[in-house]
């Protein structure tokens, strides 16, 4: 048997949400990631979604910086909209995003802190010398399905074991040596 699939409706993504949000008393983030879900959450279902009292904010994973603009302009600067791709943070941030929810900070959290930080300051000259350095990494920890070359890079540090669940494998050797060539660029090893 395959994986789980699901494409539901607008309608039935706002019913889902709002069901979330009418259970429990915590903040709730959207996560659009349209490349694994298939479904693209449009920004009118988020606006009706911003009206339900525990949506705070979208992890926006449709590298379509644009979208910030639109979500802004639909919701205000109180939807608190955190890039969901490290590879289009920079322009997120510049669109006016306010942050990123990262997979390659696990791997480089203090290279990704300052970009961050440089980026909130409207610092763009620093961000973007820091997104030179980071850019491989954050191209190469997806050159596979993830999380299998993030499992890699997290075990060169010492830090998980280089296994993953089935149907997922661990990376390639080719993958391998992306990770690894991306790491070397950005100073995290030898």
């Amino acid at each position: 048997m395959t994986p789980y699939y699901n494409k539901p409706t607008q309608e039935g993504l706002y019913q889902h949400y709002k069901a979330i949000n009418d259970a429990i008393g915590i903040p709730i983030i959207i996560y659009n990631i349209p490349g694994r879900s298939i479904v693209d959450m449009s920004v009118d279902t988020m606006k009706r979604l911003f009206e339900c009292k525990n949506i705070a904010g979208v992890k926006d994973a449709t590298a379509n910086t644009a979208r910030v603009s639109q979500q802004r302009a639909a919701m205000g600067e109180d939807f608190n909209q955190m890039s969901g791709e490290d590879i289009t943070a920079l322009g997120f941030m510049a669109h006016g995003g306010h942050g990123c929810i990262s997979v390659t900070s696990n791997v480089a959290p203090r290279l990704c802190s300052e970009f961050q930080s440089a980026c909130l300051k409207g610092d763009y000259k620093t961000a973007l010398k820091l997104q030179d350095k980071l850019a491989p990494l954050h191209i190469n920890l997806f050159v596979e399905t993830s999380p299998a070359p993030i499992k890699y890079a997290m075990s060169l540090i010492g830090k998980c074991a280089n296994t993953v669940r089935l149907p997922m494998v661990p990376a390639t050797d080719k993958a391998q040596v992306a990770v690894r060539e991306a790491m070397v660029h950005a100073g995290l090893i030898n």
